[in-house]
């Protein structure tokens, strides 16, 4: 092996989980790290709430000492953690850097066991076990069984979703929930040694051919697969355009299908399916006869509402559980009739407390007692739900906003369809291509997820200056989701000439 194959060769923890997704990947993450692209925006807030998560489950071993220092020092780790697991009054060891035949780990907190021997504790921040959490475990079982540890315990602390935030201290003991992988981990041995080995070859090999595939994206993306994919032509049509493919997709690319074009006839596709697979190949819209009478079934005034609400991982206000939704803002532009002149309501909260009764106060008295509310999707009904919940005054007035809302996208999805959408009713993929100069390509906040993010951040922040950016911003994007709705039902009764 080559002195640069030779170079930082150690296979980590991390590393072994990008091997159980693609040996390429993590061939990459020791010869050719540079080629990965930078985590996003929403990468970056995924993993500050890990390390939140992470320091606080710390707290329920209270004593432990954390095993610091540069991650590159990996040696220095190793002797550190020795040192203290050798000190009986340390109870709690976090980051405890063990290796095992040239894999390594950093144990989120390896406990001492009550009864002698250690626990392995990895702590994650969500609510469940889930794909690779038990691999991940298993790994470090195995490293640290094969390194002469006695464990006792092996398992994944997640979050406890059913806790709900009394305010004050959090119950550590309640927010957080112990899933024991220990018989599972105890079994997987053998499949885990013959894993470390195929990789260790893998790692000392010239680098191995993998085409792209949905394993570029599964259990998470690649951020190798912009360099992977920089030849590759796809198709003008892809058959992913057909919505909810599923176990379609793989039986059209057995027959070679990986363009629309190329789907034989007489293929089972669903209705919705078909439809698009018709209307991209002709290249033309199609119209339901009946989507004039699906616009019509409204009732004036007409309200236009989009929510944008938070979830997270840590709760914030009393009342509120782990990843719980919690609404902070909406969007509402109405009309009194036809031909009458728009106009523009909106909430957002700016304030460090709980939104939700400002929110919903604020929201029925914008929507007064008649009145159809046009929506696009069901996630406005949950939401009015969710609020009707948290606000048991108001509970009755709020649920009753429920019978008035209309939703446009099933109009959309059942009453036209447009080569533009490419597949997709999502309200980004339909705006553009039915009120063309409006898309959200231009916007600082131009999703549900960054919008939360920017709330949060907002909240957080000192700078008067960056909390006026951020407002302005989420008002922007809530704005531009009610206004999208009113400009495709304008469109839509354009097509029918209303």
């Amino acid at each position: 092996m080559s002195a640069r194959k030779a170079k930082n060769s150690r296979i980590s923890k991390s590393r072994f989980i990008s091997g159980t997704q693609c040996p390429l990947r993590l061939w990459y993450d020791i010869h050719a790290r540079h080629l990965a692209a930078p985590p996003d925006e929403g990468l970056e807030a995924v993993f500050a709430t890990g390390h939140a998560v992470g320091e606080l489950a710390q707290k329920r071993w209270s004593g432990g000492v954390l095993v610091d220092g540069p991650y590159w020092e990996v040696e220095r780790a190793i002797e550190r953690t020795q040192a203290l697991m050798a000190d009986l009054s340390v109870p709690a060891i976090y980051e405890a850097a063990i290796e095992h035949r040239g894999v390594l780990t950093r144990v989120d907190i390896l406990a001492r066991a009550p009864e002698g021997g250690w626990d392995l504790v990895e702590v994650k921040s969500s609510t469940r076990v889930k794909e690779p959490f038990d691999t991940d475990v298993a790994l470090q079982y195995w490293i640290l069984r094969g390194a002469g540890l006695d464990v006792r315990r092996a398992g994944v602390l997640v979050l406890n979703r059913d806790y709900v935030y009394p305010g004050g201290e959090y119950d550590l003991d309640q927010l957080f929930h112990f899933e024991d992988l220990t018989a599972d981990s105890e079994h997987r041995l053998g499949e885990i040694e013959a894993q470390v080995f195929a990789f260790q070859e893998v790692v000392a090999s010239e680098e191995p051919e993998v085409e792209i595939g949905d394993h570029c994206f599964t259990p998470y993306d690649c951020p190798y697969y912009g360099h992977c994919s920089r030849d590759v032509e796809f198709s003008e049509q892809p058959i992913d355009w057909l919505p909810r493919l599923g176990k379609k997709r793989d039986e059209l690319r057995a027959i070679g299908a990986e363009s629309i074009d190329e789907i034989p006839d007489g293929f089972p596709l669903s209705n919705v399916q078909e439809r698009v697979r018709r209307c991209v190949a002709s290249g033309e819209a199609w119209v339901s006869p009946a989507l004039g009478r699906a616009l019509e079934r409204v009732e004036w005034p007409l309200y236009f509402l989009d929510f944008e609400a938070a979830m997270p991982a840590l709760p914030r206000w009393p009342g509120t559980s782990p990843y719980g939704t919690v609404p902070f803002q909406f969007s509402c532009h109405s009309q009194a009739r036809p031909d009458a002149e728009l106009e523009h309501s909106e909430f957002l909260a700016t304030s460090d407390d709980d939104p939700r009764e400002a929110l919903a106060r604020a929201l029925l008295e914008c929507l007064g007692e008649q009145g159809s509310i046009i929506v696009y999707s069901s996630y406005e009904s949950r939401v009015l739900g969710l609020l009707a919940d948290a606000v048991p005054a108001l509970r009755g007035e709020l649920l009753a906003l429920r019978d008035r809302l209309c939703d446009l996208l099933p109009v959309v999805r059942d009453h036209y369809c447009h080569p533009g959408f490419r597949g997709s009713y999502s309200i980004k993929a339909v705006l553009p291509v039915l009120a063309p100069g409006m898309d959200y390509g231009d916007l600082e906040v131009a999703d549900g997820q960054a919008a939360a993010r920017s709330w949060l951040q907002m909240l957080d922040c000192a700078d008067a200056a960056e909390r006026e950016r951020l407002e302005n911003a989420l008002r922007v994007y809530c704005r531009q989701d009610s206004l999208a709705m009113v400009r495709i039902r304008e469109a839509l009764l354009r097509v029918v000439g209303r």
